[in-house]
C-alpha cells in the first residue's frame, strides 16, 4: 500500500501465492464464476405523502398563474409583460400571494435585466414560513423597488410596434402612409437595457417592453 493517496501499488505475482481450488479429496475443481446477484444492487426506498399535505405556493384558481418556463410552444410565453400583467393581479398588501408562486420566484431570480437571485432569501423564507411582514418588508427593498417602477413604467406607457402595424394595416395604408413609412419622422432611440434600437414612435422596447 502507497502512502500516498494518489498512488496505488499492487504485489508482485508469484506463483507461490495462487492457491488452486481443490475439493476435500484434493482434486482440481473448476467453478463456474457467477456474476454478482441482482439481489445485491437492489434498494428499498420508503415512498408516502403526508396525512395533511401542506401548500407552499398560492393555489387560487381565480388568479391568472405566471407563465411556466420553457413551455413556448404552448403559449407560456416569460417576459416583462408578463410579470407586469401578473402582479397587477394583486392588491396592496398581498405581497406575498403574489411571490407564492414558483415560477415567478424562478423568473424573477434569473431575468436579464435585474437578475435578483443574490436577494431571495429573505422572500424565499417568508414564502416557506407564510411570513406576510418579512415579505412586505421585502418588498420595499431598493432592488424590488426598481422592479416596481419598471412595471409601473411599462403599464403606462404606449402601445408596441405591433399594435400600431395591425392598426394601420386594419385601415388600410394609402399612398400618403407609404409616404411616411417610407421617410420616419424621427431618430431611432436605443434601449438602455438591452441596446436594442426602436422606433421613435414607441415608448416601450420592442425587444425587451421596458420603458425607453
Amino acid at each position: 500500500m502507497s502512502v500516498a493517496s494518489s498512488v496505488m501499488r499492487g504485489r508482485q505475482h508469484r506463483s507461490r501465492n495462487t492457491t488452486l481450488e481443490k475439493d476435500s479429496y484434493g482434486n482440481e475443481v473448476l467453478r463456474l464464476a457467477r456474476p454478482l446477484p441482482v439481489e445485491y444492487l437492489l434498494v428499498d426506498i420508503p415512498a408516502s405523502t403526508p396525512l395533511t399535505p401542506q401548500y407552499t405556493f398560492n393555489a387560487d384558481s381565480n388568479l391568472t398563474p405566471f407563465p411556466v418556463e420553457n413551455r413556448m410552444v404552448d403559449g407560456h410565453i416569460q417576459d416583462f409583460n408578463a410579470l407586469s400583467n401578473y402582479c397587477q393581479q394583486f392588491r396592496p398588501g398581498h405581497f406575498l400571494e403574489a411571490v407564492s408562486d414558483f415560477h415567478f420566484l424562478l423568473y424573477i431570480s434569473a431575468m436579464d435585466m435585474l437578475p435578483m437571485k443574490d436577494y431571495m432569501s429573505p422572500i424565499l423564507e417568508a414564502v416557506r414560513t407564510k411570513n406576510s411582514d418579512l415579505a412586505e418588508n421585502w418588498s420595499r427593498s431598493e432592488h424590488w423597488a426598481t422592479v416596481e417602477q419598471l412595471i409601473t413604467a411599462s403599464s403606462s406607457s404606449l402601445p408596441t410596434l405591433s399594435r400600431h402595424v395591425a392598426l394601420n394595416n386594419a385601415t388600410g395604408p394609402n399612398i400618403g402612409d407609404q409616404d411616411e413609412a417610407a421617410a420616419p419622422n424621427g431618430i431611432l432611440w436605443t434601449c438602455p437595457h438591452c441596446t436594442f434600437l426602436n422606433p421613435p414612435e414607441l415608448a416601450t422596447c420592442e425587444m425587451c417592453s421596458l420603458p425607453r
